[in-house]
């Protein structure tokens, strides 16, 4: 017999994978494995995703087509559409009033200042994407920590918090809906609309204002920042530059030998010969004549670096201290991006010192300050918050062109003003069209506007600001975070899978099997309950994906209404409190607050349970069986 000639078609296991329950269940491995990785971060979670769908694909579960198919679901679409709005919104300044507003009203008051911060966030949460919300207003909540003598720990978490409880008061305020909105519409449900939410969603957000502004305050850590661990003495002041000169004793040593004599105490930051900066490290170099070094020194070293002997400072006696050697140095401090080209990266092979004259001081990680152990070898992660020092024009080279987030440093952006107008048409458009479109049943004036779904209207808005200037095509496309738009598409293949197969149906059967006498209320508490569990761990926009087919399933077997079930799914999934993990802003505002991993359990924790409270209570009021 000819083995090539055999196939896995002639085989019983071929068999197997091809029937129904060979299906549901390689589909369900497959999620379990997902879920793992993501929990575990073998892969970034995009990657895991992709690599699911492209399992489905070989095992025949899904085809091409159906896989481009989950690819041009209009929930990816808009919220691609959505990022583009949001940074037309910073591009234009509008987001930027906020800081001036929220400084104005807080009045160097803490209780004010967490109102003022939290009210703020929520009420544009709803409308523009919160992760450039909380990017843009921490740098205005450190500086005016700094500057009242507040522990930023106290305001930051909240700041989290109000953005994703304002996320959920319309479908386009966090992309979590938007993925339980494209795959629910998939299955033939369509009566989710952009506001369909909003009255519970505004409930849920008092709920959530009211425990963070009486309760939650008062368990709020007092942490210390990056910034407050430097000694008086560590603010050096001046960027110095020195020559060796003809017959130095240093000629010949390395530049660290060279701080152990009269320049005790002083840092060399850099190296350059004959106008060119040495790339290698400084116990590798070997000082010749003619070499430059530039130094990091206090005011107070200054004429005890004139006094050295073997270098040369070059001044004009008549000009002193004035000299044009001398620069400011900036302390700052800066936060890895998510997807930053930093993560995953040492300090060594950055060379920072080399490329932007800029030291690393300390990193500030999961609630502990990186100091003492701090290294070349150090591997940068997302979400570090380092403290840097440097010239004032390199370090603007770094937190303009790499994927810094600047916390200390305000950089100084240059915003399209006069194009302000076509930003707040677009997004005013956006809304109302949106907002007439929820009240289709009061006739056909509002029926006109439900034509138009969320993807229609975010895409004429995001191609209008485009069109009017608001922001450049360069701009606009990179201000999508890839990441995430991947990890939706990986994912939708999962969610679609799981309802070809009929794992989803499977599930909801055996479910309502089990808990049917309890009643669909029972049910629709749990559901919300498990999408705010898995969520701390997992993505939520995966959690969305996955859901949201199952709880369209558990309704149609309890034969009740799927509305419910689906907002259990959107409030569930975006319903991240008690973990740094689950929700990217909580990433974000993780070390820039210095915090601990407990400081989420313990404030968020109380939260989900209070929501999961709220959410029993009111969705069948406001979305009835």
């Amino acid at each position: 017999m000819n083995i090539t000639a055999l196939t896995l078609a002639t085989l019983p296991l071929a068999d197997w994978f091809q029937s129904s329950a060979g299906q549901q269940w390689i589909v369900a491995i497959l999620l379990c494995f997902v879920f793992i990785s993501f929990i575990r971060e073998w892969f970034p979670v995009e990657i895991t995703s992709l690599c699911a769908a492209a399992l489905l694909m070989i095992f025949g579960i899904l085809d091409s087509k159906e896989v481009l198919t989950s690819f041009a679901n209009s929930g990816p679409l808009t919220v691609v559409c959505m990022f583009i709005l949001s940074a037309s919104l910073e591009k234009t300044g509008l987001i930027a009033e906020l800081s001036k507003l929220f400084n104005k009203i807080s009045k160097g008051n803490e209780l004010i200042a967490l109102i003022a911060i939290t009210l703020g966030a929520l009420a544009v949460s709803p409308f523009v994407n919160n992760t450039p919300v909380v990017v843009i207003l921490m740098p205005v909540v450190l500086s005016f920590c700094r500057e009242h003598g507040i522990a930023p720990s106290k305001l930051l978490i909240p700041l989290s918090f109000a953005t994703i409880l304002g996320g959920t008061c319309s479908i386009i305020g966090t992309s979590t809906n938007v993925v339980v909105l494209g795959q629910v519409q998939k299955l033939g449900y369509d009566a989710v609309k952009m506001f369909t939410m909003t009255p519970m969603g505004l409930l849920y957000a008092i709920a959530g204002l009211a425990y963070i502004w009486i309760f939650g305050r008062k368990i709020l850590p007092n942490r210390e920042t990056l910034s407050t661990l430097l000694p008086q003495e560590a603010q050096r002041d001046f960027l110095l530059q020195m020559r060796i000169v003809n017959n130095s004793p240093f000629i010949g040593a390395t530049p660290l030998e060279l701080t152990r004599t009269e320049l005790n105490g002083m840092r060399i930051i850099e190296v350059r010969r004959k106008g060119v900066t040495l790339q290698d490290e400084l116990t590798q170099i070997t000082l010749q004549e003619g070499d430059r070094l530039l130094v990091l020194c206090g005011k107070k070293k200054i004429s005890q670096a004139r006094e050295a002997r073997g270098v040369d400072l070059g001044w004009d006696e008549s000009r002193g201290l004035e000299a044009l050697e001398q620069r400011d140095v900036l302390i700052v401090e800066g936060m890895v991006d998510i997807g930053s080209e930093f993560a995953g990266h040492t300090l060594e092979e950055l060379k920072l010192r080399q490329k932007f004259n800029v030291l690393v001081l300390a990193i500030h990680r999961h609630g502990k300050n990186i100091t003492n152990d701090l290294n070349q070898n150090t591997r940068l992660n997302e979400g570090d918050t380092l403290l840097l020092e440097g010239a004032q024009n390199g370090m603007e080279r770094l937190l303009r062109k790499r994927r810094l987030i600047p916390l200390s440093r305000k950089i100084v952006e240059v915003h399209n003003k006069n194009k302000r107008v076509w930003a707040i048409a677009a997004m005013a458009i956006f809304i109302l069209f949106g907002l007439l479109g929820s009240f289709e049943q009061y006739g056909a004036f509002f029926a006109f506007f439900a034509q138009f779904d969320p993807f229609y209207l975010a895409f004429v808005a995001a191609l209008l600001v485009i069109m009017a200037g608001c922001i450049k095509p360069r701009e606009a496309y990179r201000s999508v975070d890839w990441s995430i738009i991947f990890l939706i598409l990986g994912m939708l293949c999962v969610g679609d899978a799981m309802s070809k197969t009929g794992l989803a149906r499977t599930i909801a059967e055996a479910v309502v099997g089990s808990v049917g006498t309890l009643g669909p209320l029972f049910m629709l508490s749990v559901m919300y309950m498990l999408c705010s569990t898995i969520t701390e761990m997992v993505s939520n926009n995966a959690v969305a994906a996955i859901m949201a087919p199952l709880a369209y399933e558990m309704a149609i077997k309890f034969g009740v209404d799927p509305m419910p079930f689906i907002m259990a799914v959107m409030f569930g999934a975006s319903a991240s409190f008690a973990t740094p993990i689950g929700y990217q802003t909580n990433t974000y505002v993780y070390n820039a607050g210095g915090y601990k991993f407990s400081d989420f359990l313990k404030i968020g924790g109380p939260l989900n349970i209070i929501l999961w409270i709220v959410f029993t209570l009111a969705a069948p009021i406001f979305f009835p069986f």
